[in-house]
């Protein structure tokens, strides 16, 4: 729920291909519009032969259920005040040449409806695009936060009659036709928020698809901090928009998993979120711990194994190589940054569901090896008969550095001035 703090009001959606992110997203589809939704027999799951979708809204139950068992039809029971969910599907194509229909956003969840099958055409976006053009000022100050750059566009009619989308570059134009799926993605985000207000709730499935990685970063970015006073519900592969700021605000992120128990969803609870901020949140020493490598660890299946530190994601296969062996499961990023950061690795990822962990200590780390397989039972812990991964000469005494900052992180009175032009002269320098 938004606080008012960035990312308090992001949920996060992770999980393997076909696990059920997009079926949550659908659910909440299926519950806009005034139709009651149909499910086709190849919908519907075979072992039961029916649907039922439970909805809270504020504190009481609405249902949409199957009409009787085998049946594609749906009856609604106890719907009442409508949520006003804006969603917007993964495959966000729409028509390049279309007819004319200005739709506010609460047409757009007023005549929204879920198909009948999963189709890669975004249907009646473009009727979102004559309402844009009316008033195109904040929909293009989001759209260039984005982009870095602002298109110039407009809507076009030909001589045949439909409407296309127009694009004018260095002297030229061309149609929707000729747009990159990214920058098609990017229209329907940037629509699903611009006009939204405090309160709204929005759900994004795979926001990521056909953008580069700078735009992803952009992306996540503002939804982020549109996240702070509305509801955003993001299902997504891609590390970037696993926001480890909307974490520490009260955000939360649930992993869906399938398996032979089927679908469950599993959610970071409250101490998990505490440990992510704990060892993402100025850690200066190790600020790879829950960097864009580690975060990984949100959309892996399974089988990870954590290490002390990135020595030993660097050197274990090696010592495998040498012994003819092979390593089955993935290291967590570049270790943990210590084994006292390993219990909070351990509790994040039981949280999430995962069952095939283990942890490769240093020899001379018995005591925390036996403390983790008593906490974490189910987990594999054990010591390599070395106390380090490899052979360390000796320390002499260093003198001490004079740094930028002091003891306690204070950039010193008397490198001020200094500091100011260097950073004045590189932003001028990036900006040119």
């Amino acid at each position: 729920m938004p606080t008012g703090n960035p990312g308090s009001g992001l949920t996060i959606l992770t999980g393997p291909n076909n696990g059920g992110k997009s079926s949550i997203l659908e659910c909440l589809r299926a519950r806009l519009g005034n139709e009651t939704p149909s499910f086709t027999s190849g919908t519907r799951n075979k072992d039961v032969e029916l649907v039922e979708v439970v909805y809270v809204v504020d504190g009481k139950e609405q249902t949409l259920r199957s009409v009787s068992k085998g049946s594609s039809e749906t009856i609604k029971q106890d719907f009442t005040k409508h949520p006003g969910i804006f969603v917007v599907p993964s495959r966000k194509t729409f028509s390049p040449y279309f007819s004319k229909g200005v739709w506010s956003r609460q047409d757009f969840i007023e005549n929204a409806s879920l198909p009948p099958q999963r189709s890669a055409v975004f249907s009646h976006f473009e009727y979102r695009l004559f309402n844009i053009l009316q008033e195109p000022a904040k929909f293009n100050e989001l759209l260039s936060r984005i982009l870095g750059y602002t298109p110039e566009w407009t809507i076009d009619r030909s001589d045949q009659g439909p409407y296309f989308l127009k694009f004018f570059n260095s002297g030229h134009s061309h149609s929707s036709d000729g747009m990159g799926e990214g920058l098609i993605s990017i229209f329907s985000i940037v629509d699903s928020l611009y006009d939204s207000e405090p309160g709204s709730v929005i759900a994004i499935d795979e926001p990521e698809l056909s953008l580069h990685p700078a735009l992803q970063k952009r992306t996540a970015g503002l939804i982020e901090e549109l996240a702070k006073d509305r509801q955003i519900i993001v299902s997504t592969h891609s590390p970037y928009f696993v926001s480890l700021v909307a974490l520490a605000n009260g955000g939360h992120l649930a992993r869906v998993a399938t398996g032979t128990d089927g679908t469950t969803i599993h959610q970071l609870s409250d101490s998990s979120k505490e440990a992510i901020s704990m060892l993402a949140d100025r850690n200066y020493y190790n600020p790879h711990v829950f960097g864009l490598d580690a975060r990984e660890l949100f959309f892996q299946e399974d089988h990870v194994i954590l290490t002390e530190g990135q020595e030993d994601v660097m050197l274990y296969p090696l010592v495998a190589e040498q012994l003819g062996m092979r390593i089955a499961g993935s290291f967590f990023g570049w270790g943990a940054g210590g084994a006292g950061n390993i219990p909070y690795l351990c509790r994040i990822l039981s949280d999430l569901g995962f069952k095939k962990v283990a942890g490769l200590l240093d020899g001379n780390k018995t005591t925390e090896a036996q403390r983790l397989s008593e906490s974490f039972p189910s987990y594999f812990f054990r010591c390599i008969p070395a106390e380090d991964i490899r052979t360390k000469p000796a320390r002499g005494a260093a003198n001490e550095v004079s740094g930028l900052l002091d003891a306690k992180l204070t950039l010193k009175a008397e490198h001020r001035d200094a500091t100011s032009t260097v950073l004045a002269e590189l932003s001028r320098h990036m900006d040119a």
